[in-house]
């Protein structure tokens, strides 16, 4: 299954709705939810001008 594709809806229901889900599948929606939920960062490359 393509986890990243799933909305958050599905991945929800998988993870702690659904009892008759394997182990894997409801870890594995679990872990997309952290990866969804985790703060990006992004670099900032910006050069203050002296005036």
């Amino acid at each position: 299954m393509k986890w990243r594709d799933a909305t958050r809806e599905q991945l929800v229901n998988i993870a702690f709705v659904d009892e008759g889900a394997p182990l894997q599948y409801k870890a594995d929606a679990v872990a997309e939810l952290k990866r969804r939920n985790r703060k990006r960062y992004g670099r900032k490359n910006v050069r203050r001008k002296e005036v």
